[in-house]
């Protein structure tokens, strides 16, 4: 098997591993969670990685590594009792009610014991990290029983934020842990950056689209330079309540130019690729296209010979300009934040580069520039989707929604009228999960067949799912999202030495100004990036051709070139970097003119709340108390968007009401606190701060204004998990509650004849029809159907649902192809299950369809 595609492994809940040793019950080897093809899993491989290979399901699986997720609490006995009582009732299988029985009859015996004591996630958390854990897993066929012993290894790269944590065997922990940290002398117990370390040891099992080798003596590592300026700003930091506070004053604003970025030559670019996001050893950096030769021999001395030319790197190091493939930054390269274990950052540059070396000066390439999969518009312009945040952050009336919708309401439309752009629409939604290839395919051989029930109740779900996803902030306008460079030009320029900040006649972007070739140039578009959370982070830009930045740069329409000196981009747009940090660019008269009101109108938010003095030393206990304030403060992140959201609707409600005064502007100023705590939450998997994020949320909810309002907005609706919401909503004068009221005005479909399924299936011989087959077809499809809905009813994430599914298809998908069912018996199965529920029958069609793919298509006139 190909060593690029990914290992499946167990995603473990805390709780059910703590009752499996303690308890004696059993694991349910579901092979939902990932290692992704990385640069770790290829040493894993390298290392011995224990990997079982799954033929029939073309997937390899392992248990080396178990991620484990801390979620649940540990029940007590007391509370398993009750639940097992209630499931006795619920069942009449004695088998079943037996066990549950033996369970009971094992709770009693030890119902003074500890281990059946309930236990918090937190000290879940603190046992697995500090003691490890082991599995005993029983082979019916040697009738042996192994142990596995696990350690804790490190936060998974996608998880980092999640408070899940990988897990390995521990035989293979020493050699892992050690090549992920570089074979850094870090010694148990000494003081260091544990969170940065725990964020940067990850970065190696990034999953890969691509590999691609560089040789790091060929990378030119010059100094980051930063612009400081003073800027009218509302500073978040303690105020003299204690509790964070908004203050409007002057401040300096500090940008990082080249933060996170670096500047590649065009000679390792492919498939009109214009940025790469590369990883390796605590090394993270946006590679952009770049003409680096072609700028060094334009610039290169009259009296020097180019293959002769030399240029210093930050170290004094020389490299020849010819040799140059990569020019980076130490922002990009994280070990240097750990330089002082061997020495200064020049011997941490050279180390980083042996260590590199030793690898083959293979880099991993996490992912690259693409554009918009919504679309385009009747007039070829590419289409990308607002978020409800950044729809209620515009100053707006209840009549400037409408023209905001004009090219939603014309896709949705389209969606009703237009059969070819219906079907177009399924084809690029089509997994194994839904039934879209097939729905696309019966299409095709008939398209009369689209006026079927079938068809039409499929339709109607289909755009009703489409109307709620508009419903929570979900707009299509003209625009996409563009890959920031930042300050490209100054940055070639940095490199040979020639680039002088202080000289405001060489810039060539200037304030607002970008350059991208989405939209025309000499004209004004409108910025957002995701968080976006208050109008002071609506960008306004002025698009500008330079001739330089197209002559040395091989740049995509979703590249925008930006400028951060004596300008605050990075603080309006919530703390960006440019390690491919985005912004979404639209072109709408409309949406600017209300951007307008808002950019220059509301001072950008800064943060000033101190960071966390405290020190960590590296042991098992520190790493779980970071852990655990990780995973506190990702629970807090839902509470302050929603928070946010909830005063900056009763901000727009009382202002559109024509209220005015102290009140008023308190709301905003929680907005600004809001904004600062989300960048917070989200920053706290490499960094702390000496605040408490609970009790900031809770003096937030007690402004006397928030606490009249006893309900929320509509649009809550739509956008909260709760599922009693709709008895606490109420009406606001806000811009998503404007979305809503103006999306009942959708129009209907145009009325078409509904014409019989039946009138599509080929002529039935029911003497050939196999009715066991048939009773046993429908049975399987029906267990199918309960096991998916059972599936999406688990509170569990998106990503290992994605997988659940997946794999319950293919089980029963290849349980039908085991079937010779003839074509008799299939066309009769379909007129069976086409007279029950529209659900049920597009389960069953669509798993005959890929299990007989052929033979199901023929049913079909």
């Amino acid at each position: 098997m190909s060593e690029n595609k990914q290992v499946y492994i167990l995603s473990l809940e805390a709780s059910d591993i703590y009752s499996h040793m303690y308890r004696d019950t059993n694991i349910n080897y579901d092979y939902n969670g990932m290692i992704p093809f990385s640069l770790e899993l290829l040493k894993l491989r390298k290392e011995g990685l224990d990997v079982k290979e799954i033929k029939s399901k073309d997937k390899e699986i392992t248990n080396d590594i178990i991620n484990v997720k801390f979620k649940q609490r540990l029940k007590s006995g007391d509370e398993l009792k009750q639940i097992i009582e209630e499931n006795k009732q619920l069942s009449d299988n004695e088998d079943y009610i037996k066990k549950l029985d033996d369970f009971l009859h094992t709770i009693e015996q030890n119902k003074d014991n500890d281990k059946w004591k309930q236990t918090s996630v937190s000290e879940l958390r603190r046992i697995l990290y500090t003691e490890g854990f082991t599995i005993k897993k029983y082979n019916k066929k040697t009738e042996e029983t192994t142990i596995t012993e696990y350690v804790m290894y490190k936060r998974s790269s996608a998880k980092s934020r999640t408070g899940q944590c990988l897990f390995i065997k521990k035989s293979l922990y020493e050699k892992m842990i050690s090549w992920s940290q570089m074979n850094l002398p870090i010694k148990l117990n000494i003081d260091i950056d544990l969170a940065g370390l725990l964020a940067y040891q990850s970065l190696v099992g990034s999953s890969l689209e691509d590999t691609i080798e560089i040789n790091p003596r060929n990378i030119l590592m010059v100094s980051d330079i930063e612009s400081k300026f003073k800027h009218t700003a509302n500073i978040v930091k303690k105020g003299k309540s204690n509790y964070l506070d908004s203050i409007r004053d002057e401040t300096e604003i500090v940008n990082s130019l080249f933060d996170g970025e670096s500047l590649l030559d065009e000679r390792f670019f492919t498939n009109g690729q214009s940025m790469i996001l590369l990883r390796n050893h605590m090394f993270k950096s946006a590679a952009f296209n770049c003409r680096i030769q072609t700028f060094l021999k334009d610039k290169c001395p009259d009296d020097v010979i180019y293959d002769e030319w030399e240029l210093e790197d930050m170290f004094g190091n020389e490299i020849k300009a010819k040799n140059i493939a990569l020019i980076c930054t130490p922002s990009s390269l994280k070990s240097f934040k750990f330089s002082n274990l061997i020495g200064k950052d020049e011997d941490m540059w050279e180390y980083w580069i042996k260590k590199i070396e030793e690898d083959g000066n293979l880099f991993g390439i996490c992912k690259h520039d693409k554009k918009s999969k919504l679309g385009t518009d009747k007039y070829g312009n590419i289409l990308q989707q607002t978020s409800y945040q950044m729809i209620n952050c515009l100053p707006m009336k209840a009549e400037d929604i409408e023209p905001l919708i004009e090219v939603e309401k014309q896709y949705i439309d389209m969606l009703k009228n237009d059969d070819e752009f219906f079907i177009e629409k399924l084809k690029e939604t089509s997994n194994i999960i839904n039934s879209h290839s097939m729905l696309v395919d019966l299409y095709s051989k008939n398209n009369k067949m689209i006026n079927t029930q079938l068809f039409r109740d499929f339709r109607k779900g289909f755009i009703k799912n489409h109307v709620s996803h508009t419903r929570k902030g979900k707009v299509k306008l003209v625009g996409d999202y563009c890959v920031m460079l930042g300050n490209p030009l100054e940055f070639l320029y940095h490199a040979i030495g020639k680039f002088d900040i202080h000289n405001v006649q060489e810039r060539s972007l200037k304030n607002n100004e970008v350059h991208t070739t989405l939209f025309d140039y000499d004209k004004e578009y409108v910025g957002f990036r995701n968080p976006n959370t208050s109008p002071s982070n609506v960008l306004i830009v002025k698009n500008k051709k330079v001739d330089e930045i197209e002559k040395y740069f091989v740049l995509s329409d979703n590249i925008v070139c930006v400028n951060a000196i004596n300008f605050p981009l990075q603080d309006i747009l919530s703390g960006c970097d440019y390690d491919s940090d985005t912004v979404l660019l639209f072109n709408n008269e409309k949406l600017l003119g209300l951007a307008k009101k808002c950019f220059g109108k509301y001072p950008v938010c800064v943060n000033h709340v101190e960071s966390q003095k405290k020190t960590y030393s590296y042991n098992k206990h520190d790493m779980f108390l970071i852990d655990d304030q990780l995973s506190s403060s990702q629970r807090n992140i839902g509470k302050v968007v929603n928070l946010g959201q909830f005063c900056m609707s009763t901000y727009w409600d009382l202002k559109n009401k024509g209220e005015y005064g102290d009140h008023v502007e308190e709301l905003l100023k929680k907005v600004d606190v809001m904004t600062i705590l989300s960048g917070i939450s989200i920053d706290m998997a490499k960094k702390f701060y000496e605040i408490d994020i609970d009790k900031e949320i809770k003096n937030v909810q007690k402004n006397d204004t928030l606490k009249t309002r006893k309900k929320k907005p509509n649009f809550w609706q739509y956008v909260s998990q709760s599922k009693t919401i709709k008895n606490r909503i109420t009406s606001y004068n806000c811009p998503m509650d404007y979305l809503i009221e103006e999306l009942k005005n959708i129009k209907a479909a145009t009325r078409k004849d509904n014409l019989p399924f039946e009138n599509f299936l080929i002529e039935n011989d029911t003497e050939k029809i196999n009715y066991k087959q048939l009773e046993k077809v429908i049975l399987i499809v029906k267990d199918l159907d309960g096991f998916v809905k059972n599936e999406n009813a688990k509170s569990i994430d998106k990503e290992e649902r994605q997988v659940n599914l997946e794999n319950l298809m293919n089980d029963y998908i290849d349980r039908i192809k085991k079937l010779k069912i003839n074509e008799f018996t299939m066309c009769m199965i379909v007129k069976i299950v086409s007279e029950t529920e529209s659900k049920l029958i597009l389960r069953l069609l669509n798993v005959l369809y890929n299990a007989h793919k052929d033979n199901f298509l023929k049913l079909f006139i």
